[in-house]
C-alpha cells in the first residue's frame, strides 16, 4: 500500500517528536512533568519453596490515591519473604530487604521500575553479609548512594552504597558505619539529616547528621556510626517500627505495635511541624496526634507512608498482625475508622503486609 508524500512526512515528524519525548523522559529522571503518579507498594512476608514458593513478595495499590482501593498487580523479587521496601524515582528502583529469618538470605532486592509502573527484578540484587538485620532504606541523590539502615546486633549501623541501581552478585557498602549499641527501626531523610526509630527504652528517634561524607579508615572502609541526637517520645513504648516524613507538610508519622491480638492497641503517632519540635533544647517530643482505638482497626502497624505531594491527604498503614494494609487522611486523630482498607488474608501464600513504599509525584515533589 503506497503512502502520500503529506502523510509519510506527518508519520516522521510524529516518529521523531515522539522518539525524543521518550528519550527526554530518561534524561530527566523522575519525569515528574508528564504526569501525577500515586503508587504503593506493599512488601509481603511469606516465603515458600518448591510447591509452596511465594506468589508474590510486593504487591502495588496503583492509584493508591483513587476511589478504587485495589491492588493491580503482583511480583515475586529475589529475597526469601520480604521487609522494608523503599522507593526513589531518582533511580527508578523499588529496594526490598529480606526478612532474613534464617540469618542466610541477605540480599535486597533491586526491582526496576518502568514508566508504566511495570516491575522488572535487576540482577540477583544486592548482597553482602552485612545486610542481615536491614531494617530501613534512603537514597541521597548527590551522590548516588543508598543508605542502608542494619537495625541491631554486631553489625548494627549504616552501610553506604554506591549506584545500587547497577547491580551484581555481589554490592558490598563503600562505607561501613556501625555501631552495635543502636537498636533501630525504619529510615527518612531531610537535607543530610537520617531519621530513625529508637527501638531500645528509652523509646524515641535518632538522628545521624553528614553520613556520606564521613570519614572512614583506609584499610576496611569502617567508622563508628553516633547519633548527633537522641529525642525521647513521651509515652511511646519500644514497639516503633516504620517511620515517614513528609518534608512538604512538615509532618512525621511513626508506626507503633500494640500487644499483638487487641484490635486498637496498635497506634500512628503523629508529629506536626516536625522540624520545630526537634530544633528546640528538648530531649523529649510529644506527638501532636495519635491514631488509636477500636475504630482504627490497628493492631501491630509495622510501616507507614504519607502522601508528601503538597495536595496529598491520604496516610497508609501495614499492619502484619491485622493482615490489612489501611488508607487514613493524615489529619486524622484518635479513635477514627480507616477511609478503605485492604485484607490481606484472603490473598493467597503471601498475606502479611511488613512494608510499604509510596511513589507520590507532581510538580510539588520536585524538590524532594
Amino acid at each position: 500500500m503506497s503512502k502520500s508524500p503529506l502523510l509519510y512526512g506527518a508519520c516522521i515528524i510524529f516518529a521523531l517528536v515522539i522518539g525524543f519525548v521518550a528519550c527526554e523522559e530518561e534524561d530527566i529522571g523522575p519525569g515528574l512533568e508528564i504526569a501525577q503518579i500515586s503508587r504503593l507498594y506493599v512488601s509481603f512476608e511469606e516465603y515458600g519453596t518448591t510447591d509452596e514458593r511465594a506468589d508474590t513478595t510486593v504487591r502495588v495499590i496503583q492509584p493508591a490515591d483513587s476511589s478504587v482501593f485495589a491492588f493491580r498487580e503482583s511480583h515475586l523479587s529475589q529475597v526469601q519473604g520480604g521487609g522494608p521496601i523503599y522507593f526513589n524515582p531518582y533511580v527508578k528502583t523499588v529496594f526490598q530487604a529480606s526478612k532474613n529469618s534464617d540469618g542466610l538470605d541477605t540480599v535486597i532486592a533491586a526491582i526496576s521500575v518502568q514508566q508504566t509502573g511495570l516491575l522488572n527484578n535487576a540482577g540477583n540484587g544486592i548482597r553482602s553479609r552485612y545486610y542481615n538485620k536491614v531494617r530501613g532504606f534512603v537514597y541521597h541523590a548527590a551522590t548516588r548512594s543508598l543508605l542502608v539502615v542494619n537495625g541491631a546486633g554486631a553489625d548494627a549501623g549504616v552501610y553506604v552504597v554506591d549506584n545500587p541501581n547497577s547491580t551484581g552478585n555481589q554490592k558490598q557498602p563503600y562505607k561501613k558505619l556501625v555501631n552495635p549499641d543502636l537498636d533501630m527501626w525504619g529510615a527518612a531523610y531531610q537535607n543530610d539529616r537520617l531519621f530513625t526509630a529508637k527501638i531500645s527504652a528509652p523509646a524515641g528517634l535518632y538522628m545521624f547528621q553528614n553520613l556520606t561524607t564521613m570519614s572512614v579508615r583506609a584499610s576496611d572502609s569502617v567508622a563508628t556510626l553516633n547519633p548527633a541526637r537522641i529525642w525521647r517520645i513521651e509515652d511511646a513504648t519500644t514497639n516503633l517500627r516504620g517511620l515517614s516524613y513528609d518534608t512538604i507538610k512538615n509532618v512525621l508519622a511513626i508506626a507503633e505495635m500494640g500487644d499483638g491480638t487487641t484490635v486498637g492497641s496498635g497506634r500512628i503517632l503523629i508529629f506536626e511541624g516536625f522540624s520545630n519540635l526537634i530544633n528546640g533544647s528538648s530531649d523529649a517530643i510529644r506527638p501532636t496526634r495519635v491514631i488509636t482505638g477500636s475504630n482504627t482497626g490497628l493492631i501491630s502497624p509495622v510501616d507507614v507512608a504519607i502522601d508528601t505531594r503538597a495536595g496529598g491527604v491520604y496516610l497508609y498503614v501495614a499492619d502484619r498482625a491485622a493482615k490489612k494494609v489501611s488508607r487514613f487522611r493524615y489529619t486524622d486523630d484518635g479513635n477514627v475508622e480507616p477511609e478503605d482498607v485492604i485484607d490481606t488474608s484472603e490473598l493467597g501464600y503471601g498475606i502479611t503486609p511488613v512494608g510499604l513504599a509510596l511513589d507520590a509525584r507532581d510538580d510539588s515533589t520536585l524538590g524532594q
